[in-house]
């Protein structure tokens, strides 16, 4: 069958793939949204859980929450962004399903900005915790 630009944007439009090839790639995208999915889920745990660590210091002493006060920043951050990119991702869902229902060009516009929301939010989480993180280590370290 003639190729589907927005299933094989790599290719030209001459070429052809068989039924084999395109269950391989829908089979693969399938299991990048998953693992799209499981990647924010585990920055936002690790966000919340470095979070509840830092302020149980703080409340036992061990710590003031001014030396620990951009640490906390950049994981709350990583926290709302990981929230905004679960969100997002829930959207670009709905209008990816509504594009293909219904072929609207206003769905199609949604679902594709939804999907760079999600991706670009889901590399600022991983971006801030590890900011977070790198703070966090340097100063126990000192």
């Amino acid at each position: 069958p003639p190729l589907n630009q927005s299933v094989w944007p790599y290719l030209s439009k001459e070429s052809t793939v068989d039924q084999n090839e395109t269950e391989r790639y829908v089979r693969w995208q399938g299991y990048r949204l998953d693992q799209l999915t499981s990647s924010i889920n585990l920055f936002l745990a690790f966000g919340i859980a470095s979070l509840a660590f830092v302020f149980d210091q703080i409340f036992d002493g061990h710590v003031s929450s001014s030396d620990l006060s951009t640490t906390i920043y950049w994981w709350g951050a990583s926290i709302i962004l990981g929230t905004v990119a679960t969100l997002s991702r829930l959207l670009d869902f709905r209008y990816t399903a509504r594009k293909i229902k219904d072929s609207n060009p206003r769905d199609k516009k949604w679902a594709k900005a939804f999907g760079h929301i999600t991706w670009g939010t889901f590399w600022a989480q991983v971006i801030s915790y590890s900011f977070g993180g790198v703070l966090f280590i340097a100063h126990i370290l000192s």
